[in-house]
């Protein structure tokens, strides 16, 4: 298709909106975001310049392929799509932290014994990744459930399945099973939270690729040696498997497995034959 320029229909200072811009432009764009969006959560959360570049290149293509029009790559635009990022981080640690505090047992006070016990509860529940397991201990032989805290399901159904139109339930290709980056995701966001109650006292931790991208490498290499370690008993996909149907379930989308086919029974085909051969003169004889 012919490559098209976009049309800014209104300048303003402040940073890139889509609405500046012409019709078109705006449905390409919405495309190309979607996409992005989708692309960054489930394959590079926390991309470096390569993976930006690549993610944004798939995305532009899928826009081009949907509108059947090429839409030139100026700086604005690709400024819209990657903004997406820091929004999805930030959206991501927004619905954490009170969760986090609620889930885990936090306390805002002033007094000292409870500063002590935020302390201390920080510290146990990032030690061996004990906020991850269904059941947490301070011991690890008495840790059970790896990455069946009911707060990973709760974050993943909010932010992928809040609805049968969001992105989880429309990309099937991409979230089934669950994707390793987009649980590393939430595992670190998690974690950033837990870190807010370090000193005791919520204190804000924001939540950038500059701090965290080593922690979620460290999450996601975490994910890969527990697959390959239970990799004869397909412990991870399972698990996966499961937080997507769950997410599924939870969206109000249809049921996985069942297709609801049109069809029609004998008895509705009995009696529509029946009204046909006792009306069809009455009705001709109306018109």
């Amino acid at each position: 298709p012919a490559t098209v320029k976009a049309q800014k229909l209104t300048e303003n200072d402040g940073r890139p909106r889509a609405r500046d811009y012409d019709d078109t432009t705006q449905e390409f764009m919405a495309t190309v975001i979607r996409e992005y969006r989708t692309r960054l959560c489930t394959q590079a959360p926390m991309p470096d310049h390569v993976q930006e570049t690549a993610l944004l290149t798939a995305s532009w293509a899928k826009g081009c392929q949907v509108m059947n029009m090429n839409l030139s790559r100026s700086p604005p635009l690709v400024k819209l799509v990657t903004i997406r990022g820091s929004q999805i981080r930030g959206q991501l640690k927004t619905k954490l932290r009170p969760l986090v505090e609620a889930m885990y047992g936090f306390h805002s006070s002033q007094s000292k014994s409870a500063i002590k016990k935020n302390r201390a509860l920080a510290e146990d529940l990032k030690e061996g990744m004990n906020f991850a397991f269904k059941h947490m201990a301070a011991q690890e032989d008495g840790r059970r459930g790896f990455l069946k805290a009911p707060l990973i399901q709760k974050i993943v159904n909010m932010m992928w399945f809040a609805n049968k139109h969001d992105d989880g339930v429309t990309n099937p290709d991409l979230f089934k099973p669950f994707p390793h980056p987009a649980l590393a995701l939430v595992l670190t966001g998690i974690e950033c939270c837990i870190d807010e109650w370090a000193t005791g006292t919520r204190m804000d931790v924001p939540f950038t690729i500059q701090e965290y991208r080593g922690v979620f490498e460290s999450h996601l290499n975490c994910l890969r040696e527990f697959e390959e370690a239970t990799k004869q008993y397909g412990v991870l996909p399972g698990i996966c498997n499961k937080i997507y149907e769950a997410g599924w379930i939870h969206s109000g989308a249809a049921p996985l497995v069942t297709q609801s086919l049109a069809s029609v029974s004998a008895r509705v085909i009995a009696d529509a034959i029946k009204e046909y051969q006792e009306g069809s003169t009455t009705d001709d004889e109306s018109e």
